[in-house]
């Protein structure tokens, strides 16, 4: 326990200094360079605070796994600890709006979730949770999300991809889900909408394929507080999983894989 609790200070310590480190950068020339395609990119920035991370933990835990967005120090061994980062998820949001962006790092042992810190660098909001010990927004306990809604009544963030009309078209599912509720929110950040369900502005997320550094933080944050993660057909899914994902409140997640998984109309 008190080892647990030296790390998830640690790393708060390492976020909230990796986040001086970003506002100092955020007005200077930025070396960007694609990856997969001109809306999918790296800065400079988000290697440098990957690299921060990365140094820190090997530093002072060595023998601890690592899996970072950039991969710029990851790391596969027999440990059953791992360290998830992705350290500036939205970085298009960070080139163009300079703001809409966060820090997320997750802590695991076993494929669970031990602690989650995601940092809105900018507005300068602070979500963490320990498990067990409840979910924080800054010094504020966040409340439970588990309440009875219906589906319909919800502003829902669903992520299709966009790019290509014959890819978009093999998502039908989340179209029916965009069509039930009342309002669908993108943000062009994971962790940003799914801390907006933390703290209800949000009633539901899905996503037809995230990776593990985009949610893994958050998800400890938000089953801390009574949320729910499954694939697409609610499936329980690990921490480092891959692919689509439905969070919401246990009462909205059931209708909405209800909902995802019932066919066409």
């Amino acid at each position: 326990m008190q080892v647990k609790n030296e790390m998830y200070r640690n790393a708060l310590d390492w976020v909230t200094e990796a986040g001086e480190i970003i506002k100092e950068r955020i007005h200077q020339t930025l070396d960007i360079k694609l990856k997969s395609s001109h809306s999918d990119l790296v800065t400079a920035v988000d290697r440098e605070i990957e690299a921060y991370f990365v140094n820190n933990i090997r530093q002072h835990y060595p023998l601890h796994n690592i899996l970072g967005e950039e991969n710029v120090g990851n790391t596969l061994s027999d440990s059953p600890y791992l360290w998830i980062i992705d350290p500036i998820d939205g970085t298009s949001n960070f080139i163009n709006r300079k703001k809409d962006f966060a820090i997320s790092v997750a802590f695991c042992c076993d494929d669970q979730g031990v602690f989650g810190i995601v940092y809105d660098v900018m507005a300068g909001k602070l979500y963490h949770a320990i498990k067990g010990e409840g979910a924080f927004l800054n010094e504020n306990r966040l409340d439970s999300i588990n309440r009875s809604s219906v589906l319909e009544n919800e502003l829902v963030a669903v992520n299709t991809p966009w790019k290509d009309v014959e890819e978009i078209r093999q998502w039908p599912q989340l179209y029916r889900l965009a069509a039930r509720v009342r309002g669908v929110r993108v943000y062009g950040a994971t962790t940003m909408e799914l801390c907006d369900l933390a703290t209800g502005s949000l009633g539901g997320f899905a996503q037809y394929f995230v990776n593990a550094w985009d949610y893994a933080a958050v998800r400890v944050i938000l089953e801390e507080i009574g949320g729910k993660f499954s694939d697409l057909q609610g499936n329980e899914i690990g921490m480092i999983y891959c692919g689509g994902v439905a969070a919401a409140s246990i009462c909205v997640h059931e209708q909405m894989i209800q909902l995802l998984n019932a066919g066409p109309e």
